[in-house]
């Protein structure tokens, strides 16, 4: 067994070698492309491949790899490999497989090097890289297998600014908990920040930069709530872990594979602490009801073949449903799980409850990879974009004329938005809000409940603000809104999502009264008890999915 110092003191060597082979052979390992050469993702194509890992149990795990200085080489993320010692790592690529064994291991990065011992002919090596850091706001592309999808795709991203710009500063305190255990990757490795999200799959993918040099190999798969974590580890550690000594997998991996779990097949009984949520109420809304959902929890990743690949083009945004989590899985995995858990005490706060079980609630989470903004919807509701030209959502519950609704809307920013957004951000975002609520005062007589405001920082002026509107006091109408409302802005954009709740008729606010404290878990519920359970269900599942809206990369500094 090799000691801790003893292990430290290999990563430094190994660290003092790679430099100076970096700093000596930089210039040979860089890419001379005649001037004017672009990034051709069919030339790309040929050196990119699928990484599928694959045990008696079925897939563990699926990333990206690519094919590196030899036909025979193959480079890809050390934390897929997970701790199944007799799994099978098959290298797909357009139908043909190939199995590969593990070479080189440089853990501290998450690399691994494989070697396939029957090379297809047609694949073609990446022999060299860009040693330069790319700038910030360059275009960068990242070639790889959205969740083991058959295609392949590129997904479009922006070199972002962070200061200091290593590993930690975006993890999840569980997550940095855990690397520092395992070191597999080092939680203080320099990276490159993005703006946007790779997908899950897209661990392993070689990243470009405008002229098709090689920058870097795309990494993560690690969940924090509705967001996901990814970043870039740069090329130049591929001379180190060509030169590795280390050849055998990590007996620490298993602890970094739970962390990625977005890219390994695991399941995790998780359990967080959620600190109590007390805000100055001025008004109790409605009487208190139970509800609990009797639904069972889904596994972290519900299967393991190759799933179709759900996207929704909205403007300039592309959505690609990336996973389904149930609402104790969120919470779980959000470093911040309060501001989760606020909601679901302002949720039953407006209805005064004092049981309600919402934590087997399924969400659907779609992204924008390029922006990394994130999208929630309930479990099995579509997101589309319907005759108007709305983003919306589309199920059994939820439409543009029914009770419950859940809508969308995003914008880029013109020159004055943005020169106003970028110097003032927060006054900017209010004056949005005051916009919201002049709309829905044409149409009646809002409040804002200025004790639900709030706004959450995510690093790198990127911002999200929420508040509540109804109108209870609102004499003559015959149903009453619940308004919740969340502004989304970074440099570029502004979105917006819209919970809309009008159920609250006459009637509806009698059954309120008469189903005060009903248990809908029970199994002797009549039938109007049932469909009333069902309706406070579709409610809270509207409300949150409009609250889990936010991007991905959030800083922890």
């Amino acid at each position: 067994m090799i000691h801790r110092q003893r292990s430290l003191g290999l990563r430094v060597l190994r660290y003092v070698a790679a430099l100076y082979v970096r700093a000596v052979t930089g210039a040979l390992l860089t890419v001379n492309l005649a001037s004017g050469a672009q990034f051709d993702p069919e030339t790309l194509s040929m050196s990119t491949v699928k990484v599928v890992i694959k045990s008696t149990e079925g897939v563990k795990g699926v990333a990206t790899g690519f094919v590196w200085q030899t036909p025979s080489q193959i480079v890809t993320s050390l934390h897929v490999l997970g701790s199944h010692p007799n799994a099978q790592i098959i290298i797909e690529f357009n139908k043909k497989r190939r199995r590969a064994s593990v070479s080189k291991i440089l853990p501290e990065a998450d690399l691994v090097l494989l070697t396939v011992s029957r090379p297809l002919k047609n694949w073609q090596p990446l022999r060299a890289f860009q040693t330069e850091k790319p700038t910030y706001r360059a275009s960068v592309t990242a070639l790889g297998f959205n969740r083991g999808a058959l295609a392949m795709s590129t997904r479009e991203l922006l070199k972002g600014y962070a200061k200091p710009e290593v590993l930690k500063q975006f993890l999840p305190p569980n997550a940095v908990e855990k690397l520092s255990v395992s070191n597999i990757p080092d939680i203080n490795l320099p990276i490159y920040y993005l703006d946007g999200s790779l997908l899950p799959g897209f661990s392993g993918a070689p990243v470009f930069d405008r002229e098709g040099q090689l920058i870097g190999i795309g990494n993560g798969g690690l969940e924090d709530g509705a967001a996901s974590v990814s970043w870039v580890i740069p090329a130049y550690h591929l001379t180190n872990l060509v030169h590795s000594p280390i050849v055998q997998l990590p007996k620490l991996l298993n602890i970094s594979a739970s962390v990625f779990t977005l890219d390994t097949q695991a399941v995790h009984a998780y359990k967080a602490y959620v600190p109590p949520f007390k805000p100055r109420f001025k008004d109790l809304f409605l009487p208190s009801v139970y509800a609990s959902n009797p639904r069972e929890m889904r596994p972290l990743i519900s299967s393991s073949e190759p799933i179709r690949v759900t996207q929704v083009r909205y403007k300039n945004y592309l959505f690609t449903k990336v996973k389904t989590r149930s609402l104790a899985q969120l919470l779980a995995s959000s470093a911040r799980p309060a501001e989760i858990h606020r909601a679901v005490v302002l949720f039953t706060k407006i209805f005064n409850g004092r049981g309600i079980d919402f934590s087997n609630t399924q969400f659907d989470v779609y992204t924008d990879a390029y922006y990394g903004i994130n999208l929630v919807v309930p479990h099995g509701a579509s997101l589309i974009v319907d005759d108007n030209g709305y983003l919306v959502t589309q199920s059994t519950h939820l439409c543009r004329l029914c009770p419950y609704e859940l809508q969308f809307h995003g914008q880029t920013l013109d020159k004055v938005d943005r020169r106003n957004m970028l110097s003032q951000p927060l006054v900017f975002m209010r004056e949005r809000l005051n916009d919201h609520a002049k709309e829905l005062n044409e149409e009646g007589e809002f409040f804002e409940y200025t004790d639900f405001q709030t706004i959450r920082h995510f690093g790198d002026r990127r911002y999200v603000l929420n508040s509540v509107f109804a109108n209870f006091n609102e004499p003559f109408v015959e149903n009453y809104e619940l308004n919740y409302l969340l502004i989304a802005t970074n440099r570029d954009n502004w979105f917006q999502a819209q919970a809309i709740n009008t159920a609250f008729s006459d009637d509806y606010l009698k059954k309120l009264v008469r189903y005060q404290g009903v248990n809908c878990s029970a199994i002797s519920l009549t039938q109007d008890q049932i469909a009333f359970c069902n309706s406070i269900d579709v409610a809270f599942s509207t409300f949150m999915s409009a609250h889990l809206m936010g991007f991905s990369n959030r800083f922890y500094p």
